[in-house]
């Protein structure tokens, strides 16, 4: 099609859209700045913007202008039956639902959706946040510790049940325009991180544009549109557009667990939790951490008085709610059920929440920013924006919950072995570089000292005990401290890496 034809379809949709603005240095543009414009607006779902605007924008005038708080009446308990936990469930009952993980795993039904479409800038960087190390005595990324977690499980599921004919975990890899290609090398230099090359998939979300305050589009310069990432929520649309849905079919997966990249104790392809899932013959689950303070910054997972599971934001929960004791637990908060961004879904479930008439069911949240910009009337590039000045819409990867209906469970987890998130920079107090080292050292401290040949490894050379000896568990070692209780080769492990002292010389240990 010739680029007056292109233009002419553009000018029409960007009239019905209210955004004929984005032309008007149209004709002062190169060809090949004309065509790079066009590109740009042909990629938009023009239609459909002007309602997804109005309704972001009465989001935060909502927000602004009146209490939409919601109260503890608006929420049910989670019932116990769809309810789980290590911690309160018994040894044998832990173990046979590990074995119906681990047995899907052996059979090649399990796949990872890693969301890892973040830059590190909060940390100072520009790159991937799964390129990040966070000072561990191994110098590991995240994408390494993540990636080593999953080549564990598959050794932990081959050796429970061997002959089988899976051909291992397959990871889907949600990137963004910004992380996709340092993300793809980032994998190839290290020849996946043990991961077959076959079993990972890197796809890429997409975008959606950054409206003014004004409703209008924003370009980034007289020829490009303004746009940022549509959210973590924008899995299902790529998933579905980008032919993963038809991967998940092909390869014969039955279920899948999803987890954000910037949390270091997470559990990759964690057989308990996709037991338990698949024991309960749910279609979508989610890990819970106990939420103890009413003032902690993360959703919470509960049943409204629709019946339908979702995560409300803790911005969205007036303070008395927040502060309410559970009646039945008078010293423990009503709503408890800590959201972690570790979700369990069926190939069914993902391919429901995938299809478009489900998808779009999904509401755009509103996130009001300072957006650099292009004047629509000068041409002008405004790169420090003096206030907020546009909103950016995203989709939540959790907002699919309620196509479950009654078929959704919870797995409680312990907090200080599995969830430590990176947020925040070096010099914050909490969810930064040091605490995410911190907690990942005590976990492994804690597994350590559960062991007498270890403690005696440690004494035969000259250190104390393993809760005062900074030290680190390789994942291909031990997945959540198994397999270290009796270990007699303590000293080949730190030859082979399969152990980490900090500021020791190892070789000589």
């Amino acid at each position: 099609m010739s680029l007056a034809s292109r233009l002419e379809n553009a000018r029409q949709q960007l009239s019905a859209a209210s955004q004929l603005h984005l032309l008007n240095f149209y004709d002062s543009l190169t060809e090949s700045e004309q065509a790079k414009l066009l590109k740009h607006i042909e990629r938009v779902d023009w239609p459909a913007l002007p309602a997804i605007v109005k309704d972001a924008l009465a989001q935060r005038s909502e927000a602004k202008n009146s209490n939409t708080e919601l109260e503890a009446d608006d929420f049910r308990p989670i019932p116990p039956d769809a309810c789980g936990g290590r911690s309160y469930t018994a040894p044998e009952e832990v173990a046979r639902l590990r074995d119906i993980g681990l047995e899907a795993v052996a059979d090649g039904r399990v796949g990872v959706i890693l969301l890892a479409g973040g830059q590190a800038t909060r940390l100072g960087v520009r790159y991937p946040k799964g390129l990040y190390e966070v000072g561990l005595p191994s110098g590991k990324s995240l994408f390494q510790l993540h990636a080593e977690k999953a080549v564990r499980v598959q050794a932990m599921a081959e050796q429970r049940f061997p002959g089988r004919a899976g051909g291992g975990i397959v990871w889907y890899i949600m990137t963004s325009e910004a992380t996709q290609a340092g993300t793809v090398k980032f994998f190839e230099q290290h020849n996946y991180f043990g991961l077959r090359r076959e079993n990972v998939v890197f796809f890429k979300q997409f975008t959606f544009p950054c409206v003014g305050l004004d409703g209008r589009v924003l370009l980034t310069d007289r020829h490009r549109i303004q746009s940022s990432p549509d959210g973590n929520g924008g899995l299902y649309r790529a998933f579905r557009e980008r032919g993963c849905l038809e991967h998940v079919r092909q390869r014969g997966l039955t279920c899948l667990q999803i987890f954000g990249v910037d949390n270091i104790l997470t559990r990759v392809a964690d057989p308990d939790f996709i037991g338990f899932c698949l024991d309960k013959r749910a279609e979508m689950g989610a890990k819970i951490v106990e939420k103890t303070s009413p003032l902690e910054r993360v959703g919470v997972v509960t049943l409204g008085s629709d019946g339908a599971y979702r995560v409300v934001e803790y911005s969205e929960i007036s303070p008395s709610a927040a502060s309410r004791a559970d009646p039945a637990f008078p010293d423990r908060l009503l709503l408890r059920a800590g959201n972690i961004c570790q979700h369990f879904l069926t190939a069914d479930g993902l391919a429901k929440a995938c299809q478009p008439e489900y998808e779009t069911r999904m509401r755009y949240h509103a996130a009001v920013k300072r957006v650099p910009y292009c004047d629509p009337d000068t041409g002008s590039l405004i790169d420090s924006p003096p206030a907020e000045n546009a909103i950016k819409l995203e989709k939540f990867v959790f907002d699919v919950f309620p196509f479950a209906g009654p078929k959704f469970v919870v797995w409680e987890v312990p907090r200080e072995s599995e969830f430590s998130p990176l947020k925040n920079g070096p010099s914050a107090s909490s969810e930064c570089p040091n605490t995410c080292r911190r907690d990942l050292l005590a976990l492994h401290s804690t597994w350590l000292s559960a062991s007498d040949t270890f403690q005696a490894f440690l004494q035969q050379n000259s250190k104390t005990d393993a809760s005062s000896t900074e030290v680190e568990v390789s994942p291909l070692l031990s997945y959540s401290g198994e397999d270290l209780a009796n270990r007699s080769d303590w000293q080949e492990q730190v030859r082979s890496g399969g152990i980490t002292f900090h500021s020791t010389d190892t070789s000589s240990s």
